[in-house]
């Protein structure tokens, strides 16, 4: 008996070490299930025991060990990232309180759960779907599972609960219930970008739009539509979205969508009004266009090119007069390349200097600035001499603009372009732009082509004007004439109130010439007013026009030049006659002058009252003793 009840004992004890056995494997094989089923693992747990650490960081779900006494003791990196906790800020705190539980009515239902499985060693796994509140205080849509591992003695060990992140599902979901109408739109346009708008912010977007605007779905989601729209588009979108919502018929139009990477891509949209939850939303199919218009600006681009050139071309065979010609084709540079301020400088042979001949966009202050780069070794004297392009995109932090003043604080971006023709340098083309800006390459290239059409057209123009000079030529002194000066004198007067600056006239007579004619001989007196032409010529810059006026009367053009500005030259003239004496009969004859001087808008608003007071105040000058100037006074 006592073997046989010995004998029972261990064949019961046998049976119920079994029975444990195949409980524990079945509780294995259930969390195996479970983990294959959700893709979270690809090792299972053996014999009781959990996966290896690092099979657990490479879940792509959250994942927290908890033992029986309800204690996290565990968090992946997973689970990190979804609810935004540090693991160190979880590990050691109870899995009954934690403070991500939602704050509806799912809070009380997971509590019991993790209760029921901690307490009572609940075995069996279920799926509860909630909320779950992540640190920054949003709500997550989350699908929450817990199941319990015991020991080889059949006694609980450990809760290891997973949380999955099932945005995506509710998203979706959410879109697309109850919404046949939504169901059959993305269908139709499943090739394109797809975006749906309540109260014009995004309330669902595919896939291909997220590729076209760099944005995932949860960085779009809620977001007000209009941001990702390039601003000079957003009146154009915004209009086309009101006639769509009242129902108006609206067809495709094309805008600038603005990608997370600061892109832009030129899109083709579609809308349509659907009606959704109650309220009127907006349905839009986006088509990537931008490819097609690069091509149409590539085009576009270079049509203008040939137009501007052509238009160059034309009015270079229909004038030969240099000044127009030059301020015609500034023109055609500003309009082509967008450019705000840009001057054509020739270099002028005897003064060895870069002169400014023509240009635009300039104040009376700028071109003052502007004309001292002519003038030293600077940027244009550089192209001068290299004969090929300066570009320069940064004007504040390139060492070569050392100049002051008022055309480097406004010009952004330089570039300065040889102007030639025969294989010799000409000048130099200059374009500035108030904006940082660059010079792609198809620009750099037009821009020289007009230079060189510039360099054919002074050479003509140059031509011309040497066979001008023979014509309106004094053949006396080597000035001009009293007929080329009156050309003159109407050009610069209209140039002057156009571009509002001043303009002044010097008339210079000689004092006392009838007496040395008489005493001396005409042939002295000539030689005379040979010296005063000499004097006067030395003291003109090359936009003056100095001339014969007639007899022994000279005149001065100085254009840009006020009434002061004027007078400092009259002195300068007189004081360089008054002290050039020719030895006569034993002694030394002089010769003194008078000079008279106005300006505009100052003293005359027409050209006869300019000719008219520059008399009257050089015979102010005689009057008040000869040898001096005197400005026109009323």
């Amino acid at each position: 008996m006592g073997v046989e009840s010995g004998g029972r004992s261990k064949e019961k004890t046998k049976q119920q070490l079994m029975r444990e056995m195949i409980t524990l494997q079945a509780h294995v094989r259930e969390l195996e299930l479970a983990l294959s089923e959700s893709k979270w693992a690809e090792e299972a747990l053996k014999q009781g025991e959990i996966i290896a650490a690092a099979t657990i960081e490479g879940m792509p779900d959250g994942v927290m060990l908890v033992n029986m006494s309800g204690e996290i003791i565990y968090v992946n990196k997973a689970c990190e990232k979804l609810l935004g906790y540090k693991a160190n800020e979880l590990i050691g705190t109870s899995a009954l309180k934690l403070p991500t539980y939602s704050r509806s009515k799912d809070r009380v239902k997971i509590q019991e759960y993790l209760r029921k499985v901690i307490e009572k060693s609940h075995t069996k796994s279920i799926d509860i779907d909630m909320n779950a509140v992540t640190k920054d205080g949003e709500e997550m849509p989350i699908v929450f599972t817990a199941s319990v591992i015991k020991d080889a003695q059949n006694k609980p060990k450990t809760l290891v609960a997973v949380i999955r992140d099932i945005s995506e599902r509710k998203r979706a979901e959410e879109a697309l219930r109850d919404s046949e109408e939504l169901e059959r739109g993305m269908l139709e346009a499943a090739t394109t970008g797809i975006y749906f708008l309540q109260d014009g912010k995004f309330l669902y977007v595919n896939r291909l739009f997220e590729e076209l605007s760099g944005y995932t779905c949860d960085e779009l989601l809620g977001r007000h539509s209009l941001d990702y729209v390039h601003p000079d588009d957003r009146e154009t979108v915004r209009t086309k979205a009101i006639e769509v919502l009242k129902g108006q018929c609206s067809s495709p139009y094309e805008f600038r969508l603005m990608r997370k990477d600061a892109g832009i891509v030129w899109v083709l949209d579609r809308v349509a009004s659907i009606q959704y939850k109650g309220k009127r939303s907006v349905l839009g199919t986006l088509m990537d266009i931008t490819e097609r218009k690069h091509a149409e600006e590539e085009v576009g681009r270079y049509t203008k090119q040939l137009e501007t050139l052509f238009n160059i071309g034309t009015a270079v065979s229909q004038t030969l007069n240099l000044e127009d010609l030059l301020v015609n084709v500034l023109d055609k540079v500003l309009a082509v390349t967008g450019v705000e301020v840009t001057g054509i400088f020739l270099f002028d042979e005897k003064t060895r200097e870069l002169v400014l001949r023509a240009h635009r966009g300039m104040s009376p202050s700028f071109m003052n600035d502007i004309r001292v780069l002519g003038k030293g070794d600077d940027v244009l004297r550089q192209v001068l001499q290299t004969g090929k392009p300066l570009l320069v995109e940064n004007v504040s932090t390139d060492q070569r603009f050392n100049h002051p003043g008022e055309w480097k604080e406004c010009v952004q971006s330089f570039a300065a372009l040889p102007i030639m023709a025969k294989e010799r340098i000409l000048g130099v083309m200059g374009i500035g732009s108030y904006d940082h800006r660059e010079f792609p390459e198809w620009e750099v290239r037009m821009l020289s082509t007009i230079a060189n059409q510039i360099g054919m057209a002074i050479e003509n123009a140059q031509l011309y004007e040497h066979a001008l000079e023979l014509a309106f030529t004094d053949g006396l002194t080597g000035l001009y004439n009293r007929r080329y000066l009156m050309d003159q004198i109407e050009r610069e007067f209209i140039r002057a109130q156009r571009s509002k600056v001043p303009l002044s006239l010097i008339m210079i007579d000689l004092d006392e010439l009838k007496k040395i004619n008489d005493r001396f001989g005409h042939h002295v007196g000539d030689g005379f007013l040979k010296e005063v032409a000499r004097t006067v010529r030395v003291n003109t810059r090359a936009s003056d026009v100095a001339a014969r006026w007639g007899g022994d009367e000279f005149m001065l053009l100085a254009p840009g030049t006020d009434s002061k500005g004027a007078s400092n030259i009259a002195e300068r003239i007189r004081a360089q006659v008054e002290h050039c004496t020719i030895r006569l009969e034993g002694a030394q004859v002089g010769i003194t002058i008078s000079a008279g001087i106005v300006s505009c808008p100052t003293h005359a608003s027409v050209v006869t009252e300019l000719l008219k007071e520059v008399d009257e105040a050089m015979y102010n000058a005689k009057r008040g003793g000869k040898n001096r100037s005197a400005v026109f006074s009323p």
